[in-house]
């Protein structure tokens, strides 16, 4: 692997472990006290610590050498969760961001801003980090020491090219003796080469360390986290067989037997001190010992070895990193597939009885196993979308903070899984819509308690699975939208008359207007329905449909319906003269023949056709796409009722052909310049079919 591919493959993990420190530092505000999050947040900054010193980035690593230091304290419990550490923490993600990924425009100000932010922790660490006492110089009682300090053996033996990738072990050193003292130390010299061989670029050394510490052995294991796969590293806790100015040949291993044996009942803690007492002058087995006391039997020894081995097993996560090009291939491979397979279908069906009745029984198996498949490349696509919201975390905390209001973001689903290229688009819609509940929807603490609610609004980010589509909601507990002032600010624009009759959900998508916005004033933020056409406009490319519920003094529910994929989609063929035409499933909302006294003209609107007491504009495909129809009166053909929003429109057409699955084929802009045109298939005859964008049909007739 090159350079330029360790540092993509760097910037990849950058993204991801700065992502969930973003998550982590605001539930850590909500939750000062939880370990997991704290020894979280201290894996994740010390991974980035040594990924950075890989790849070369020295000012990286240093910095975070002294983050990482901060969260230590805390995790130490020397220091406490408070504002100012909360606040440096986060301005260093901002600056480490910026460090990685920033341009040099942006890197104006950065050295100060390193500057400023290494003062402030070392205020936090010599304001209020609690100074270790010195330790007793004399030996402590070995119940002492079972109790209290631990004595920790750590053999060390680097590889020779290890300052390459950025690491120097002396650091690696320096903060071992951060958590402890060093009561011995050995350097080991048998590597090192003659004078005349010797390569200063190079690792020579190793070390062997006895370290008395407080500190439970996972937080010694986590110095060398970053390096232990590719050296040499060993560490025992040797408590109980340590000397002064001597170990025993006692291994971790039996001292985890005994620990066992006292959580499982088996042996007291006076026991097990009595055994390893008499261990060392007789310099037996522990369990042999044990055995011969009478504390436990052979057979709960062996219990107790299978128990040791369970815990000595690392479960490892067999995953890989696959550039998505290369799974885009495997979908049009896989496109291929299904259009051969429906190319014989056809043919089969052509064919004759015997014969044909053979080739469709094998084409089913197939179709089976294709179909199995696709459902395995299709998941591989697949992500959870949790990551994606946990990043709003952050802005929700942030935005909330400059506008004097105490807003908490909830999660749910965020378990649910999306095709990663929708998941990569629908972020900036999100945000817009998370921008306008804290900015327009959300109140202050003041008036959020005057009207009789808890002073802490709440965004609830929601994520589930329901009839094969995905919905995302953003729902907020504030005041709400007033319909009668989004009607109002319709009637001024021109948009509908003073007298027309309309439902709620017709008036709250004028919100999607361009322009449209009910605010009295533009905020730093946002602005109610200021940019929701341009949310709306991304929504409706991902093939989705948005909609907007909400309650004057309750609240504000934006519900997005999004397909799972992009690649594949349900349709409905449809015949227009000699023409195949495809409407996604997921917009069609019926079908049906209309009478001919069913049809009316209305002046503005033109032909309109009543559905169940509503009146939807007819729109007659075949002047759309300058073909020739066989049916030009709609109670002769089919009127196919589609949906974008809470806009409806029919679409006369001459016949249904029939519904699949089709792999949709994108169009070079040249071939096409509708918007009402998203795509095209291949159909199993070989013919190819183009599909129909329905909310880009809509716009189009609306642009007339």
């Amino acid at each position: 692997m090159g350079q330029t591919d360790i540092l993509n493959v760097f910037m990849g993990e950058a993204r991801e472990i700065i992502t969930n420190l973003e998550s982590d530092i605001v539930n850590l505000e909500e939750n000062p006290r939880d370990e997991t999050i704290i020894n979280g947040v201290f894996r994740s900054f010390h991974t980035l610590k040594g990924s950075s010193g890989i790849v070369g980035l020295t000012g990286v690593y240093e910095f975070t050498h002294r983050v990482e230091s901060l969260i230590d304290e805390v995790r130490s419990g020397k220091l406490s969760i408070n504002d100012a550490l909360i606040d440096v923490v986060l301005e260093s993600i901002d600056w480490v961001k910026t460090e990685i990924f920033g341009s040099e425009e942006k890197k104006s100000d950065h050295d100060e801003k390193r500057i400023d932010l290494l003062n402030r922790i070392t205020h936090i660490l010599g304001k209020t980090a609690v100074k270790p006492q010195k330790k007793e110089q004399e030996q402590k009682s070995r119940q002492d020491m079972h109790h209290g300090l631990r004595y920790y053996h750590i053999k060390a033996r680097f590889r020779e090219d290890i300052f390459e990738f950025g690491i120097d072990p002396l650091i690696l050193m320096e903060d071992l003796a951060g958590l402890g003292e060093v009561i011995a130390r050995r350097v080991d010299k048998k590597k090192l080469p003659l004078f005349r061989d010797f390569d200063p670029e190079k690792c020579y050394l190793g070390w062997d360390i006895v370290l008395k510490s407080d500190q439970p052995i996972d937080k010694i294991k986590a110095v060398f986290l970053f390096v232990e796969d590719d050296n040499e590293i060993e560490i025992k806790d040797v408590t109980f067989d340590f000397y002064e100015n001597e170990e025993l040949d006692v291994t971790t291993d039996e001292i985890k037997i005994g620990e066992i044996m006292v959580k499982k009942g088996i042996l007291t803690e006076d026991e097990l001190e009595e055994v390893i007492a008499f261990q060392d002058d007789v310099n037996k087995k522990l369990g042999n010992i044990i055995v011969d006391k009478g504390y436990a039997t052979e057979e709960q020894i062996n219990d107790a070895l299978k128990d040791q081995e369970k815990l000595k097993k690392k479960i490892e996560t067999t995953t890989i990193r696959v550039d998505t090009l290369k799974l885009d291939n495997l979908m049009n491979l896989l496109g291929e597939i299904v259009i051969g397979q429906s190319s014989l279908m056809r043919i089969a069906e052509e064919m004759e009885e015997e014969s044909g009745f053979k080739l469709k029984n094998a084409l089913y198996a197939l179709d089976r196993t294709t179909r199995e498949f696709q459902g395995q490349i299709m998941s591989i696509r697949m992500i959870p979308i949790g990551p994606t919201f946990e990043q709003f975390k952050r802005f929700v905390r942030d935005s909330s903070h400059s506008l004097g209001k105490d807003i908490r973001l909830v999660i749910e689903g965020g378990e649910t899984e999306l095709d990663k290229t929708v998941i990569e688009k629908i972020g900036d819609p999100l945000k817009h819509m998370i921008r306008n509940s804290i900015d327009h929807g959300i109140e202050s603490p003041r008036e959020r308690e005057a009207a009789g609610k808890s002073a802490q609004g709440t965004i609830v980010l929601k994520a589930y699975h329901q009839e094969g589509n995905v919905y995302i909601e953003i729902i907020d507990d504030g005041k709400g939208i007033y319909v009668d002032r989004v009607k109002e600010k319709a009637i001024a624009m021109g948009l509908v008359k003073p007298d027309d009759d309309l439902s709620r959900e017709k008036i709250l998508s004028f919100l999607f207007m361009p322009g449209f916005s009910t605010a009295e004033k533009v905020g730093d933020l946002s602005g109610r329905g200021v940019g929701m056409d341009v949310v709306r406009t991304n929504i409706e490319g991902l093939r989705g449909n948005v909609e907007i519920r909400s309650r004057e003094g309750q609240g504000t529910t934006m519900r997005l319906k999004l397909p799972l994929t992009l690649a594949i989609i349900d349709g409905m063929l449809v015949n227009i003269g000699n023409y195949i035409y495809i409407i996604p499933l997921l917009s069609v909302v019926e079908s049906i023949r209309p009478k001919q006294d069913g049809i009316k003209t209305v002046e503005g609107k033109g032909e309109v056709i009543q559905v169940r007491g509503e009146y939807v504009s007819l729109v007659r495909l075949y002047d759309i796409f300058k073909i020739e129809s066989r049916c030009h009166d709609p109670w002769e053909g089919l009127v196919v009722i589609v949906e974008s929003n809470t806009s409806r429109i029919g679409l006369l057409v001459d016949d249904l052909v029939g519904q699949q699955q089709i792999v949709i084929k994108s169009l070079d802009n040249f071939i096409t310049a509708s918007r009402a045109v998203s795509g095209a298939a291949i159909l199993g005859d070989g013919r190819v079919a183009l599909i129909i964008d329905i909310f880009g049909l809509i716009e189009e007739l609306g642009n007339r």
